[in-house]
């Protein structure tokens, strides 16, 4: 492991991380993220390799985190990496995990368009907590490395397989491993009962899911008060999700 201490804020390393968090384009290039914060770096380490650690300088080496190199940097160092005004002393740059196959797949949600990060991270964390097998995202779908989906998702980006693709991609999945697909819809019905496996598309929240889609799928819908015009998506895919894996047509 080796260690250096970097104070320039236009050091190459500097540059390269700050670009890992601004630029998805650049993530997927170089094949890793930035990860701030004390608890999903030491969360995150067991798991995934780190390759660069930044610890602010005065702070304890953190016990049983290894990395291919650390950093020792000041704090305007972190504050200009993380992109936090008060950043906490510990930051890494970890592999993203691979591209998941969906083999076996029994509940598979899909994200469709869905371009709002916080939207995109909340259901990132619900799918994990809900035990949903996997996310597929389709082309316009905001990337869930986002510096902000993964604020949202509080460290779920990493414990839950995810692919993108393109639509013919997704169709051909959902033919292969069986899976009848459910597509969020305030026009769908809400009396319907559910069997394992199944797929759940939700989509954006001004166009809804694509029409591509349409034709392989069921439209599923929430009965709510006839004044309130519509819920959050990450809302609505909370309940939804929750519903098909229970097999509750309530």
């Amino acid at each position: 492991m080796y260690t250096r201490d970097v104070t320039s804020l236009q050091h190459p390393i500097v540059k390269h991380l700050v670009k890992l968090r601004l630029e998805r384009t650049y993530r997927e290039t170089q094949g890793t993220v930035l990860i701030p914060g004390i608890k999903l770096v030491h969360e995150l380490s067991s798991h995934f390799p780190l390759k660069t650690l930044l610890v602010e300088e005065g702070t304890p080496f953190p016990a049983g985190i290894s990395a291919e190199q650390v950093l020792i940097v000041p704090p305007q160092i972190l504050k200009k990496v993380t992109g936090v005004q008060q950043p906490e002393p510990l930051a890494a740059e970890i592999c993203l995990p691979p591209p998941a196959s969906f083999k076996g797949t029994q509940k598979l949600l899909i994200l469709d368009g869905i371009s709002d990060p916080g939207n995109v991270g909340t259901l990132i964390r619900t799918a994990a907590a809900l035990e949903m097998d996997g996310i597929f995202l389709t082309p316009e779908t905001c990337d869930p490395f986002n510096e902000k989906a993964l604020r949202a998702a509080k460290g779920a980006s990493f414990k839950i397989p995810f692919r993108h693709g393109s639509y013919e991609e997704l169709i051909a999945l959902l033919a292969s491993e069986k899976l009848p697909l459910w597509i969020a819809d305030g026009k769908g019905s809400s009396e319907s009962s559910f069997t394992t496996p199944f797929a759940l598309a939700l989509g954006n929240e001004t166009h809804g899911v694509s029409p591509l889609l349409h034709p392989h799928g069921t439209f599923l819908g929430i009965a709510i008060h006839p004044e309130i015009e519509s819920l959050n998506v990450s809302a609505a895919g909370a309940i939804l999700m929750d519903r098909l894996r229970r097999g509750s047509h309530v």
